[in-house]
C-alpha cells in the first residue's frame, strides 16, 4: 500500500533518506492477495500508455517519455526494500527514531522500528514506483482487480516525477514536517488522481464533490485494519503511514477546488511545510508558517550530548493525544498547535536519555490545557508517577525513567524528561541544553 516518499512513513519520523529510494505503494482497500501468472500482466502492461494518457487529460501535464515497467515478486519486493533501508539510513539512525518514540510513548521497550517498517510495507507493497531507477514494479501477486488501480497510482507518480523530479523533492525537505507535507503532496495527489480516473470512466469526477473524496479517504482507513501486520502496528506507525494517502488526498480535493488544474503543479512548485498545512488546508492557502518555541533550558552533569532534535507538528500531537486520552481531545486540541520542536540528550556511559520537548498553542488557554492534559499523558506512559510540586504553571516529579518538570508560560508548554534527580529545578544560570551539549 505504501509509498515510502516520506521516510517519516518508513520511519515514524525517520524523514527524508529512505524516502527517496524505498516507493513502495499500493492501496489496501480491496481483496485479498492472489497469485497472478505473469501472462495475465502483459496486457495490462499493454494499457500503461493510454492510462498516462488521462492522467495527462486530467492533470494538463503531458507524458514526457514512456515509464519501463516489469514484475516483482514478494521476495524480491522485500529484498528492494531492505536494500534502499540500508543504503539511506544505518543502525544509529534508526535507534535514535526508536528512541524519540519510546520517549514519547508512542513505542513499549521492545519496539523494533526497522523490522516493523518491513513487515508492513512488505504486507501492503502490491505495485511500486522506485524514483531512483524510474521504473514502474507491479508485484506478481496483486489482485485482478487491483491492478487498474495501482498501476494508475504508480503512473500519476512517473508523471509528477517527469515534471517536478520527486528524487530531488523529497531530498530538499529541510525538516521532518516538510517531509511529512511533502510525501502527502505526492501520495495525496496519487491517490487523487487514481480516484479521479476511475470515475470518469463512468461519468463522474470528484471535482467539486468533496463528499466523494471524503469516502474515498475514509475507505482507505477502514480496510487498511484489514490486513493483520498492519493492524497490529503501534497507532504513531498506522496513523503516519495512512497519513499521505488519506489526508494527502483531502488535501489535494481542497487545493484542486480552490486553484482548479493549476493545484497539480502549483503544491509541487510551492509545497506545503507542515503537516497542518495538510490537516488545514486553509493554513496553507494563507501561507502560515510554524512558530517554532525555543526549547527550554536546564543545565546537566558532563557527559550528556545532543543525539537528536526535530521538530514535532500537528500531526504528531494529534496522534498523542489520541493513543493516550481521546479522539474528541486530539480532534479538538491538535488543530491550535503553532509549532513544535524536541532534542534529545544522551549520557556517554550510562546511556540515560533526556527529553527536552516545547510546543506553541494558539492560545494560552491551550496551554494551559495542555500542561493538565501532559500530567495525564506521563501517567499511562509511565505507570508510577509522584508529582512533588503542582502549581498553575509548573509541575515537578519524579517516575522511573527520571525526574521530569513541566511547564507553560504564555502560549509554549515545555517539558524535560529523564533528568538526574538534582536537576529538576533549573539552576540560578541556565543554559540551553544544546550549548550545554556543544560542550
Amino acid at each position: 500500500m505504501f509509498n515510502s516518499s516520506s521516510s517519516k512513513i518508513l520511519f515514524g519520523r525517520l524523514l527524508g533518506a529512505i524516502a527517496v529510494a524505498v516507493l513502495a505503494v499500493g492501496y489496501p482497500i480491496w481483496g485479498q492477495e492472489t497469485e497472478r501468472a505473469a501472462e495475465r500482466h502483459t496486457e495490462l502492461f499493454s494499457q500503461v500508455d493510454g492510462m498516462l494518457a488521462s492522467l495527462s487529460e486530467i492533470t494538463g501535464l503531458e507524458v514526457r517519455k514512456p515509464v519501463p515497467r516489469e514484475l516483482l515478486t514478494r521476495d524480491e519486493i522485500r529484498k528492494l526494500i531492505e536494500s534502499r533501508i540500508a543504503q539511506e539510513s544505518n543502525p544509529e539512525k534508526v535507534r535514535r527514531e526508536e528512541l524519540f518514540l519510546k520517549l514519547f510513548g508512542f513505542v513499549g521497550d521492545d519496539f523494533d522500528l526497522k523490522g516493523e517498517v518491513v513487515d508492513v510495507l512488505t504486507e501492503q507493497a502490491i505495485a511500486l514506483y522506485d524514483f531512483k531507477t524510474r521504473r514502474l514494479y507491479l508485484a506478481t501477486w496483486t489482485p485482478e482487480e487491483m491492478q487498474e488501480f495501482a498501476l494508475v497510482h504508480e503512473l500519476a507518480h512517473a508523471l509528477a516525477d517527469q515534471h517536478f523530479n520527486l528524487k530531488r523533492f523529497v531530498k530538499t525537505a529541510s525538516s521532518s514536517e516538510e517531509d511529512i507535507a511533502r510525501s502527502a503532496v505526492m501520495e495525496g495527489q496519487a491517490s487523487w488522481l487514481m480516484t479521479e480516473h476511475v470515475l470518469r470512466q463512468s461519468g463522474r469526477s470528484m471535482v467539486g464533490n468533496r463528499l466523494l473524496a471524503i469516502a474515498a479517504a475514509s475507505a482507505s482507513k477502514v480496510e487498511a485494519d484489514r490486513f493483520p501486520v498492519f493492524s497490529a502496528a503501534p497507532l504513531f506507525l498506522r496513523e503516519t503511514m495512512l497519513f499521505p494517502y488519506a489526508e494527502g488526498l483531502l488535501f489535494q480535493q481542497e487545493i484542486i477546488d480552490k486553484l482548479g488544474a493549476q493545484a497539480f503543479s502549483e503544491i509541487f512548485r510551492r509545497p506545503p511545510s507542515t503537516s497542518q498545512h495538510i490537516l488545514e488546508p486553509d493554513s496553507y492557502l494563507e501561507k502560515r508558517l510554524a512558530n517554532h518555541p525555543a526549547l527550554p533550558k536546564l543545565e546537566l552533569p558532563k557527559g550528556f550530548r545532543r543525539i537528536h532534535y526535530g521538530e514535532i507538528g500537528q500531526l504528531d500531537h494529534r496522534i498523542l493525544l489520541k493513543q493516550f486520552l481521546t479522539r474528541e481531545i486530539a480532534d479538538d486540541l491538535s488543530p491550535r498547535w503553532r509549532g513544535g520542536r524536541y532534542e534529545i540528550l544522551e549520557h556517554r556511559k550510562t546511556g540515560q536519555a533526556v527529553l527536552a520537548y516545547a510546543v506553541r498553542w494558539e492560545r494560552p488557554e491551550d496551554a494551559a490545557r495542555y500542561l493538565d492534559l501532559y500530567k495525564m499523558i506521563c501517567k499511562k506512559k509511565w505507570g508510577e508517577v509522584e508529582f512533588e510540586t503542582e502549581t498553575d504553571s509548573e509541575v515537578t516529579g519524579r517516575s522511573e525513567e527520571g525526574s521530569f518538570r513541566l511547564a507553560r508560560k504564555e502560549t509554549v508548554f515545555t517539558s524535560i524528561e529523564g533528568l538526574p534527580d538534582d536537576k529538576v529545578k533549573p539552576p540560578a544560570r541556565e543554559r540551553s541544553l544544546a550549548f550545554h551539549a556543544a560542550n
